[in-house]
């Protein structure tokens, strides 16, 4: 697996605290996400590359917590 992945997004529109995103590449990929994830000052047009990196120690994590929370359910 590779350890990250990027793609270019540009920025269809905005509605209120929301940005409308459109994946560059394929326009039939859009998602809303709240401004404040995005940098200050941003606008309709602008586009931005978009990071995706693995979290492995948060995933080990999470999975212990949900193994402990079954357990406990289970009446251990």
């Amino acid at each position: 697996m590779k350890s990250g992945a990027s793609t270019k997004v540009v920025i269809d529109r905005i509605e209120g605290d929301l940005a409308v995103l459109v994946v560059y590449d394929d326009d039939r990929v859009k998602f809303n996400l709240p401004l404040r994830f995005l940098p200050e000052g941003v606008r309709e047009g602008d586009h931005l590359q978009l990071n995706f990196t693995a979290d492995d120690e948060s995933r080990q994590i999470e999975t212990k917590r949900i193994g402990d929370l079954l357990t406990d359910l289970k009446g251990k």
